[in-house]
C-alpha cells in the first residue's frame, strides 16, 4: 500500500493568503465574497509571470462573461422575468462567449468567463438594479487584483525551492 503524502508548498500558501484577504476586506464592506474569491482563486498561479499572463486572460474572459451577464439582466427586465427566457437565452449567451474568446484567441479563459456569466446571471435577486450586475464585475476584477497583489508581495517562487 503506498503511503500518503501530503505537500502544502507556497501556491497553496499564496491561495490561502489571498482568500483571507478578500474574506477580510469584504467583510469590512459589506459585500458578498463568492466572486471576487473565486475570481482571486483562478488568477493565482505559481509565479508573477504566470499569474500577470493568466490575470490578462481573466480579465478579459471576465469582461466577455459579465458584458453577457450584463445583456442577460437587460433582457431578463425587458421581458417582466418570464420564467422561459433563462432556458434560452443563457445557453445562447454560452455559446456566444465561448465563439467570442475563441476568435480573441483566449481559449484558456472560456472556463473563467463562463464562470463569470453564470455566477452573475444565475444569483441576480428579482428586485436586483443594474448596480448589481456591475457590481459583480467589479468583484472579479478586484478578485484578479488581489491575486497580482499577493504574487507580487509574496515570496517568490525560486526562493522556496
Amino acid at each position: 500500500m503506498k503511503k500518503l503524502q501530503i505537500h502544502v508548498g507556497m501556491r497553496t500558501v499564496k491561495t490561502a493568503i489571498v482568500v483571507m484577504l478578500v474574506l477580510l476586506v469584504y467583510h469590512f464592506v459589506d459585500r458578498p465574497t463568492s466572486v471576487p474569491a473565486l475570481a482571486a482563486v483562478f488568477a493565482l498561479r505559481e509565479d508573477w509571470d504566470n499569474t500577470i499572463q493568466f490575470a490578462k486572460i481573466r480579465l478579459l474572459s471576465n469582461s466577455v462573461g459579465g458584458f453577457f451577464s450584463l445583456l442577460y439582466f437587460l433582457i431578463r427586465e425587458f421581458t417582466h422575468h418570464n420564467s422561459w427566457m433563462p432556458i434560452v437565452i443563457i445557453p445562447i449567451f454560452v455559446i456566444c462567449t465561448i465563439v467570442i474568446l475563441n476568435a480573441l484567441d483566449c481559449s484558456l479563459g472560456i472556463v473563467g468567463g463562463l464562470a463569470a456569466l453564470l455566477l452573475i446571471a444565475l444569483t441576480i435577486p428579482m428586485d436586483a438594479t443594474i448596480d448589481y450586475v456591475f457590481l459583480r464585475i467589479v468583484d472579479t476584477f478586484i478578485g484578479v487584483l488581489f491575486a497580482i497583489g499577493v504574487n507580487y508581495f509574496g515570496i517568490p517562487e525560486q526562493e522556496t525551492n
